[in-house]
């Protein structure tokens, strides 16, 4: 509708560790029409994302506020809920209209410390009150490409399949996942490590039921509904 809305991080003083954040929208002359500011205090903005005329984002300090916003009126927009929970969502993807999935890390909520990449789904259904409906915690697995790289991550939800690659002592490894909705628990379908030149970025595709997991001049594929290696090729 014209507008343009983004939520910052902002460092109060150079050198300092004070940070709040805030939400903007901007007209189309990039005019401040609505703001709410001083949000999150000494946290930061992990990741972000809009469906419709909400706004979800992540902040992190010691534990993971979800923050849902309401921009339907885009002068006035309004907080609508505030989920807190241990670790944090570097990536947030919808899967449907009222899930939202979340790839991040999982931390000990006293000391910070990672513990594992996590897997959140969010049950988004009431704007107001997001609740944290599953989770999946890789504890052999200490970072995923997909705080860094948006399009490193498989997440489509008619498939129902989440693919996307983490680092262990071992090198990088591909995760495949589905989500039982009837029993609100994500289930591992793949978890292989990557072999080829890892450094050029992973990419999981796929083809009907073949997934193509593809690693420089290396392609492998597998069954996405076993699991199974079907052949690989080097290029």
């Amino acid at each position: 509708d014209n507008t343009l809305r983004l939520v910052t991080t902002v460092t109060h003083n150079v050198g300092s560790s004070s940070q709040s954040n805030s939400v903007y929208v901007l007209d189309a002359d990039l005019k401040t029409i609505g703001k709410i500011e001083d949000l999150a205090k000494n946290e930061q903005v992990y990741s972000a994302r809009f469906l419709g005329d909400t706004g979800y984002f992540v902040t992190y300090e010691q534990t993971d506020p979800l923050f849902s916003v309401d921009f339907s009126d885009p002068e006035n927009p309004k907080i609508l809920g505030k989920l807190k929970i241990p670790g944090f969502s570097e990536y947030l993807h919808f899967y449907g209209e009222d899930k939202l999935l979340g790839i991040g890390m999982s931390t000990d909520e006293e000391s910070g410390m990672s513990e594992g990449v996590k897997v959140t789904m969010f049950d988004i259904l009431d704007r107001a009150d997001v609740k944290e409906e599953a989770t999946l915690v890789l504890d052999d697995l200490y970072r995923t490409n997909a705080a860094y790289d948006y399009k490193s991550v498989l997440a489509d939800q008619q498939k129902n399949r989440i693919g996307f690659s983490g680092y262990s002592q071992n090198g990088e490894t591909y995760c495949l996942l589905t989500y039982n909705g009837k029993e609100k628990k994500f289930e591992t379908i793949l978890k292989e490590e990557i072999n080829g030149n890892t450094s050029q970025g992973i990419r999981g595709i796929y083809i009907e039921d073949t997934l193509y997991v593809i690693s420089g001049n290396i392609i492998e594929a597998y069954d996405m509904d076993t699991g199974k290696k079907m052949g690989d090729i080097i290029l």
